[in-house]
């Protein structure tokens, strides 16, 4: 059994964020949420290197599911299978969290009937729990108070709600009270998309957190992660990816916007990369180049990305 107190902090992650976790340990992160799947055809292709190291660094993991459903209580269900099938190959295990993250969005629509919502996200919730897993519902707090009936939801699974609400912009270190969405039944509030700076999701738990896991000996041994500072003291971090630009990136020599640059990629080039490096206000990814040259392109600049991952 592991337990998280109450007011401790949490990150959730996807494929946009890195699989070395240590730094937000060395935080004072307690628990991370990993997306797991979306729809019925989606895997985060980095879910494992994430769960693995949230566990080297002691840290609760639990999961999270996309919901494409919409208000489709017979897809909930076998969304809900895909998310416990996803959830188990990445070394999330029965007895720990997983949520449904219902939003408007990426082929989830909310606007249609709210009841129908609900019963929908019910079917999803039912059957993540007979499969062993905890339930919560991830949403933002005016779809949750529009769009979702949470007195049906609470009535089954109580304080099962993970309310995203976000006080103002920009980086922020701690949750601001004052502004904090009444609403029943939160156990997490999600309070900025940018943590200590980290480009992070930032949560924090406002009930104990427990799961029903018990953290082997073997979980807490530090996974050893390819990492190393270049010649500048920037920190490189080894990763395996495709970005697809949305807009027209200069490719250079060097991670630096002073380096030389070696063309300029159009709006839609496919970039296989093998490493990335946060400096100076930017995500760099390095491409992998003829006789072991490299190329260095800026992918986001601060939380805005210049594309997509795969």
């Amino acid at each position: 059994m592991t337990k998280v107190e109450k007011r401790s902090y949490g990150v959730d992650v996807s494929s946009h964020n890195g699989t070395d976790l240590s730094e937000m340990a060395r935080s004072g992160v307690k628990f991370v949420i990993v997306k797991t799947s979306e729809g019925l055809d989606y895997r985060n292709p980095k879910a494992q290197a994430q769960v693995q190291s949230a566990k080297a660094n002691n840290m609760m993991v639990s999961g999270y599911h996309y919901a494409r459903f919409s208000g489709d209580a017979d897809v909930a269900v076998q969304e809900g299978n895909y998310a416990v099938s996803s959830a188990k190959q990445i070394g999330i295990e029965p007895g720990s969290y997983l949520t449904c993250d219902y939003e408007q969005g990426s082929g989830n629509e909310t606007g249609g009937n709210r009841e129908e919502n609900t019963t929908a996200i019910l079917a999803f919730l039912n059957t993540i729990v007979s499969a062993g897993y905890k339930p919560l519902l991830y949403s933002g707090a005016a779809l949750m108070k529009n769009k979702i009936n949470t007195g049906r939801v609470l009535a089954k699974y109580p304080a099962c709600l993970w309310v995203a609400a976000y006080p103002y912009k920009g980086a922020t270190n701690a949750p601001d009270f004052n502004y904090f969405p009444s609403m029943e039944g939160v156990i997490i509030w999600q309070f900025t998309d940018n943590w200590r700076g980290m480009d992070v999701d930032g949560n924090i738990n406002l009930l104990e957190l427990e799961t029903t896991v018990s953290v082997s000996q073997s979980a807490k041994v530090p996974v050893v992660l390819n990492s190393w500072i270049d010649n500048f003291g920037d920190k490189w971090v080894k990763e395996d990816g495709t970005f697809i630009t949305d807009r027209s990136i200069n490719l250079r020599k060097g991670a630096k916007l002073t380096s030389d640059i070696i063309t300029t990629l159009p709006a839609g080039s496919v970039v296989k990369y093998d490493a990335y490096s946060r400096h100076g206000g930017y995500v760099w990814i390095r491409q992998p180049r003829a006789n072991d040259q490299y190329g260095y392109l800026v992918c986001r600049q601060g939380n805005t990305p210049w594309g997509t991952f795969k």
